[in-house]
C-alpha cells in the first residue's frame, strides 16, 4: 500500500500479505452476501494470523509499527461502535476492519473507510430510489470493504 517499507526488497513481502488480505476479503464478501453473518472462530483465527504476520513484519523493520497500530486502533473503533449501537454495525465488520487496519496502516485505513462508506452509501441510495429497500434495510458491508480495498491495492500496484 503506502511505501512505508524500510527496504526495497521487503516491499514484495508486504504486497504478498496485502494480496492475501484481498483474497480473504473476497471470500468473506461472498459469505456476507449469502449468510449475513460470520463464524467468530474463523474471524478470530484470521485476526490472530494476520496480527502475527504484521508483528513479524514490524520486528524485521519492514513496516512502521506506529502506522500498523494506528490502523488497528481505527478498526477497533468499529468493534466498539458495534457494542454501542447494539449490533447495528456488525461485530464481524469490526473484526474485519481491525484486520484491515493491521495490514494497511492508519492512512490507508482512513482512505478505506471513506471508499467503503461511499460505495455502501451509493448502493443504499440506489436501492431506495429503485424502491427495493427502505432506510432501515440492512445491507452487507464487507463487499464494500473489499471493493474499497481493491481500489487501494490496485492503485498501489500502479502508482509506485
Amino acid at each position: 500500500m503506502q511505501d512505508l517499507c524500510k527496504r526495497k526488497g521487503d516491499e514484495q513481502q508486504v504486497k504478498l500479505i496485502e494480496a492475501v488480505l484481498w483474497i480473504w476479503l473476497l471470500v468473506l464478501s461472498v459469505i456476507d452476501m449469502k449468510k449475513k453473518c460470520f463464524d467468530r472462530k474463523i474471524l478470530s483465527i484470521s485476526a490472530i494470523a494476520f496480527g502475527l504476520l504484521m508483528i513479524t513484519v514490524c520486528i524485521f523493520n519492514v513496516k512502521d509499527w506506529k502506522m500498523m497500530l494506528g490502523g488497528t486502533i481505527l478498526g477497533a473503533v468499529f468493534l466498539l461502535a458495534s457494542v454501542i449501537t447494539r449490533q447495528s454495525i456488525g461485530t464481524g465488520d469490526g473484526y474485519i476492519l481491525t484486520v484491515c487496519g493491521m495490514v494497511t496502516g492508519l492512512y490507508q485505513m482512513v482512505v478505506l473507510m471513506i471508499l467503503s462508506l461511499g460505495f455502501a452509501s451509493f448502493y443504499g441510495v440506489a436501492l431506495c430510489l429503485c424502491k427495493k429497500a427502505g432506510r432501515h434495510t440492512k445491507i452487507p458491508f464487507v463487499p464494500f470493504i473489499c471493493l474499497g480495498y481493491g481500489v487501494i491495492f490496485i492503485c498501489s500496484l500502479i502508482i509506485k
